[in-house]
């Protein structure tokens, strides 16, 4: 039993440099947690099959994240164009865009908040929504009913209103 200190400190010296090892070997930095999708081939599509002008934000730093073009069950079998932005600043902005104006359409797309007024943004008129943490915009026309919506500020929303452009545009 000749065994001093000093081994003891050499023996953990040993394990410790093992562990660290293996810890760089299998360490690997943490993903992003926001999964980006490619809208383009999508927006395509509904470009091709919409009878109203489809249109996306151009605003540089946003993230998509969700993109669709179907009929949802609110509105009536007309189809649905949605994509889901993040923000720079890690806030949620969407655009729904349809050619239904039926209100069950617009209750389901506009949950958790309350008519506030209207603007004028562009040469649009829109009707503003506020909830506890999110905000719509509304546009109705003959073609489509267009809903801006997100966790973002009023201004920003607004902004992003203003920014719609048509796919063609974008190309």
């Amino acid at each position: 039993m000749r065994q001093t200190v000093g081994d003891m400190v050499r023996s953990l010296a040993v394990v410790l440099g093992l562990i660290g090892i293996l810890m760089l070997l299998t360490w690997s930095p943490t993903p992003d947690p926001v999964r980006e999708v490619d809208p383009i081939p999508v927006l395509t599509l509904a470009t091709g099959q919409a009878s109203f002008s489809v249109v996306v934000p151009d605003i540089d730093g946003l993230r998509a994240t969700s993109v669709r073009w179907e009929p949802t069950q609110y509105s009536r079998e007309e189809p649905v164009w949605h994509v889901g932005y993040v923000t720079e600043g890690g806030e949620y902005v969407k655009i729904t865009q349809s050619a239904a104006t039926n209100e069950e359409f617009l209750k389901n797309e506009l949950v958790g908040v309350t008519p506030e007024g209207e603007t004028s943004i562009g040469s649009r008129t829109w009707l503003i929504f506020e909830g506890d943490n999110s905000r719509a915009l509304v546009n109705v026309t003959a073609e489509a009913t267009t809903v801006l919506s997100g966790t973002v500020t009023l201004l920003e929303l607004e902004t992003a209103a203003n920014s719609l452009a048509t796919a063609a545009v974008l190309d």
